[in-house]
């Protein structure tokens, strides 16, 4: 739908990494196992993918053009995962997508590392997917 060609990358292994990021859409996965997945990037990256979803200028995108289109983007991952796995045993609900925004803010999972990350490249672009088991 962005219209994007995108390269990735694991991310790196070991403890210590955290991704920091402008904007962040995240959505529940409720399922055998409770899940959170992430989708993070800087707001120029946010700003660029946007503007090739909606087609509107990135100079003109206002703050809720942003959120909007990251909620947008994480709803369209986590839905497309939902949708692949209906009619088996890793079926799974998701929940309404919500956005954290804030300058170089990252989450904290307390005790936890991520349990699945990617770096995603597309030219000056970069996002990182993240999923994070909540349960056991």
């Amino acid at each position: 739908m962005a219209g994007i060609l995108v390269d990735e990358q694991p991310c790196p292994v070991g403890g210590g990494f955290k991704t920091t990021c402008d904007y962040t859409g995240a959505m529940l996965v409720i399922g055998r196992r409770t899940a959170m997945i992430t989708l993070s990037m800087s707001r120029e990256a946010a700003k660029l993918v946007v503007a090739y979803m909606t087609g509107i200028s990135p100079a003109e995108l206002e703050e809720d053009d942003l959120a909007d289109g990251m909620a947008e983007l994480v709803n369209m991952i986590a839905g497309s995962s939902k949708s692949s796995l209906v009619g088996t045993d890793f079926h799974f609900r998701i929940t309404l997508p919500f956005v954290l925004v804030g300058e170089n803010q990252h989450i904290v999972y307390k005790s936890k590392p991520v349990d699945r990350c990617k770096h995603y490249f597309a030219g000056d672009i970069e996002a990182t997917l993240e999923l994070v088991y909540l349960e056991g």
